[in-house]
């Protein structure tokens, strides 16, 4: 079961959603069997299966459509998923990946922000793989990347680059930090945050990018702030003027976001080359 507890895997916004959820799979469970008994006067082991059983399966069927509602990804960055002459895309199990053809020194392991499709952030992968830099794109059960959380694992396993990054947008960036507080394996370099924050302390030993624009009004700043304190002591951020949340891929306009003021290319541009500037200085 997910810690829904734990400040450092959900936000309190997903912690409440659940909690509503669980309220009322067991009041309509309990309402349905009231109804029921009033008929035909079920025994009391009736009663004692009923209500968890019906519970759980209503909770499930809850959850299950919660997340059926996501931001899909736009026909643009769909377009992004076919191979050229300098990069080579591959769908597989677990990622997409963009393979930068003439090497395989550095790549970055992407967790997607919650209930994104990962293909809306193509544009951005790709972008960054056209400079030489190889993105496994992570796909994440019901595109939730907590659920995905040891896909690092499976790309360290590989034993193909020589220096792996790790990248995060909102969600995405919590579930890279809490995978560098277990990591069991040191062949990560650093990590990359788009509108997002640690939650742990992060060893100074490790690079580190933070970026985030100046109309974001989906993460949460206060937030932000308080938890500075847990990145390197030598990490970099750079704030996007006109930036927004959503601008990091390309999946339409997030609820409760800021208007960006810049066009999505551009903020994908920005963010592109400040990512393969921080992995040429690291």
């Amino acid at each position: 079961m997910l810690e829904w507890r734990r400040k450092e895997v959900v936000s309190m916004k997903y912690a409440l959603i659940v909690v509503l959820a669980l309220i009322l799979a067991v009041g309509i469970s309990a309402l349905a069997v009231f109804l029921i008994n009033r008929k035909h006067h079920l025994k009391g082991y009736a009663k004692a299966i009923i209500i968890p059983t019906s519970s759980i399966a209503l909770l499930l069927c809850f959850t299950l459509t919660y997340f059926a509602f996501h931001y899909g990804a736009s026909e643009k960055a769909k377009s992004y998923l076919h191979s050229d002459d300098v990069v080579n895309v591959l769908n597989e199990k677990s990622w997409y990946r963009f393979d930068f053809q003439e090497s395989d020194d550095q790549a970055i392991v992407f967790y997607i922000g919650a209930k994104v499709d990962p293909v809306a952030y193509a544009p951005l992968a790709s972008k960054i793989s056209h400079e030489g830099v190889d993105v496994y794109l992570i796909k994440s059960p019901l595109n939730f990347p907590l659920l995905s959380l040891n896909a690092a694992d499976e790309v360290a396993a590989l034993n193909r680059h020589k220096d792996l990054y790790m990248m995060g947008h909102s969600l995405g960036g919590s579930t890279a930090a809490m995978y560098f507080s277990n990591a069991k394996s040191d062949a990560f370099k650093g990590i990359i945050f788009l509108a997002s924050y640690s939650t742990k302390k992060i060893d100074d030993s490790f690079h580190c990018l933070s970026l985030y624009g100046t109309n974001d009004l989906v993460l949460n700043k206060a937030e932000y702030e308080n938890n500075r304190m847990n990145l390197p002591i030598n990490y970099q951020e750079i704030i996007i003027e006109g930036g927004n949340h959503a601008y990091f891929g390309d999946y339409g306009s997030q609820s409760g976001d800021g208007g960006a003021s810049i066009s999505q290319e551009e903020q994908i541009s920005i963010t592109s080359s400040a990512v393969i500037h921080f992995l040429k200085d690291a």
